[in-house]
This record gives C-alpha cells, sequence and structure tokens, in this order.
C-alpha cells in the first residue's frame, strides 16, 4: 500500500511539473528573449507539435501577455498618429501583434496554393485567412491595420456583432471595395449580405453552409457558424469555424469537417462536437483577446494546453499569432 501511494504521490508530482512549464511565475523576459519566442512560434515550430522549443517559446510569450493589461490594448487600437503607432509596435505585445500582421500580408499576397491544398493563418482571436487556389477570404477578421490586407480577400464572413470578431475597419474597408460581407445581423456604414439559419452561399466554386446558434444562455440565436467547402481544386477540403458558438447541438455540417476551428471556452463542448462529427484536426481559438481583463475572459495557452490535454483527438492544434498551416486532405485520409 505505502509503494502505491509512494507511485501515485510521484504520478502526480509529474503532473503538476508538466503542467507547470507554461504556468510558472517568470520574470519579465528581455525584449530579446522575447523577440526570439516570437519568431520561434512563427517561423521555426507549429500548433500541432507541441516540442520542448514551442513550449519555452509560448511560456515567453505568455509572460509578457500576461502583463499587458486590456486598457493598454485598448489605448493602442484608439491611437491613430502613425508615428506613435510604430513607436508602440517595436516592443512587447505591439510588436508581436505587427509581426503576425506582416508575416500573415505578405504569405497571403506570395504564397502560390497549389491543387489539393489550402493554406490557413490565424491573424488573431478568432480570424482565420484561407487561400486555396481560386479564392482568398477571411473570417472574423480583426486588426488594427486590417485596411492593409482587405485587397488581398475576395469576401469576408463575420460570425456575430462583438467587437472581436465584427470591426469597423474591416466591414466598411471591404463595402468600399465593393466585395462581400457575410453576416447575418445589419452593420452601419457596410453592404452586408444578409445570410440565414441553413443557408447556403456560392462563392465561384466555394460553397459554404450557415448555421445560426446561440452563444450563450442568455444569447440566443445570433451567431453564425460557416461550414466552407473550399472547392474542388482542394480536394474539398471543409473548414467548420463556430465563432463564439456554444451548443455543439446546433452543430451540423453535411459533410465532412476537416478544420474544426471553436472558441476553446466558451461553453461549447468540444469533446462532444468532436464525437459528433469527427474532424479531422481541431483549431483551438479564441486565446489571448487583448480586449479582455488579463484575469477574467483571456485563455492563456496553458487554458490551451489543458483542454488539448483532456480532449480524446490525435489531431488538437494551439494555433498562434501568425501561424500558417498548409493543409492537404489526401495526406489526411491514406
Amino acid at each position: 500500500m505505502k509503494k502505491f501511494l509512494l507511485s501515485l504521490l510521484v504520478l502526480a508530482i509529474s503532473a503538476v511539473s508538466a503542467s507547470a512549464q507554461i504556468v510558472k511565475p517568470l520574470e519579465q523576459p528581455s525584449e530579446k528573449e522575447f523577440r526570439k519566442a516570437v519568431k520561434t512560434i512563427m517561423y521555426k515550430t507549429n500548433g500541432h507539435d507541441i516540442n520542448d522549443k514551442r513550449m519555452e517559446a509560448m511560456e515567453t510569450t505568455q509572460a509578457v501577455l500576461n502583463r499587458f493589461p486590456h486598457t493598454e490594448w485598448n489605448s493602442f487600437l484608439k491611437e491613430s498618429d502613425p508615428l506613435k503607432v510604430a513607436e508602440l509596435e517595436r516592443t512587447g505585445v505591439p510588436y508581436f501583434l505587427r509581426q503576425a500582421f506582416n508575416k500573415v500580408h505578405k504569405e497571403v499576397r506570395t504564397t502560390k496554393v497549389k491543387d489539393g491544398t489550402v493554406a490557413v493563418w490565424l491573424l488573431y482571436n478568432m480570424g482565420y485567412i484561407v487561400k486555396t487556389p481560386t479564392a482568398t477570404f477571411g473570417i472574423d477578421i480583426y486588426s488594427k491595420h486590417a485596411d492593409e490586407l482587405l485587397d488581398l480577400l475576395d469576401f469576408v464572413m463575420i460570425t456575430h456583432a462583438h467587437g472581436d470578431h465584427c470591426t469597423k475597419n474591416v466591414t466598411e474597408g471591404m463595402t468600399k471595395r465593393n466585395k462581400p460581407v457575410f453576416a447575418s445581423f445589419d452593420i452601419k456604414g457596410a453592404n452586408v449580405t444578409k445570410i440565414t439559419d441553413g443557408g447556403v452561399i456560392e462563392m465561384g466554386d466555394i460553397t459554404i453552409r450557415t448555421t445560426i446558434g446561440d452563444h450563450n444562455k442568455k444569447w440566443h440565436l445570433d451567431v453564425t457558424s460557416y461550414e466552407i467547402d473550399c472547392g474542388p481544386r482542394t480536394n474539398n477540403t471543409v473548414i467548420y469555424h463556430t465563432g463564439d458558438s456554444n451548443n455543439y447541438k446546433q452543430l451540423n455540417p453535411q459533410k465532412q469537417v476537416d478544420i474544426f476551428m471553436p472558441h476553446m471556452a466558451v461553453g461549447l463542448n468540444i469533446q462532444a462536437a468532436i464525437n459528433k462529427f469527427k474532424p479531422h484536426h481541431v483549431f483551438l481559438s479564441h486565446l489571448q483577446e487583448l480586449g479582455h481583463k488579463i484575469e477574467k475572459w483571456r485563455w492563456t495557452f496553458h487554458d490551451a494546453l489543458k483542454l488539448k490535454g483532456k480532449l480524446t483527438h490525435d489531431h488538437v492544434w494551439i494555433p498562434c499569432w501568425g501561424e500558417k498551416v498548409i493543409y492537404n486532405r489526401a495526406d489526411w485520409e491514406k
């Protein structure tokens, strides 16, 4: 019995130690350490294979993120002087965001997407850019510099009206360019193509099915999930972006889902959703939303790692800002 209890104690200590890799208190990293971590996350590792290098980089960046209050974020968003913005983006969290944006902007512009594949970038929060051999589109794009990106997009989709998913610079910018904005609600200053529950949108060879569901127990039928068949030249890769939907029973994709993009902490039973429609990959989303207070609703890398450890699925990703994924359905069907 003593040996058994000792074994349990060793296991418990090991588990705590493993968890502590990402949550142990850190002194503020130097700017050099932080920049190295940002580079490691965006260029040298990926959100699928969480190796020691990735863990260390996430730990370093998390230490900086944990010292960046929502008040500073709001001030940064409101700053309109280009010189002051550039100065703010030389260090810390704004530096990370700008580097991620620059990387995404350059890669969206220059990446040649081969037949059979799709390129996917996480820009910020739940904002993804997707490029196929025939089109480029965005979902819930949110960036201070979004206007620099909109010329590259053919259309955008918005899941719901909250400010971390729907922003004026995107909706008005796309409207000025006479490009489609899809949403279930009216947006001031924007020409919105209204979608409905159970609707179907055809954009060239891309087919989009929409489902409108609940955000939480108080807000009903106000979040759109998008089931996006990226077309025959991608082997009909399907991306399923659920925004802040929290009721897995309302999620009913009609086709095999390749990439499932759920909010990781809105109350959605992700395991039940996985069991229901068996996606090939899960991209845990809505991490590090800087508009939320540090101590409330700002989910961290550690939160995502804990959730990843609980989910029964072989391909759960923790993507970071600026990360690019080239997906080939054929590789996952062998």
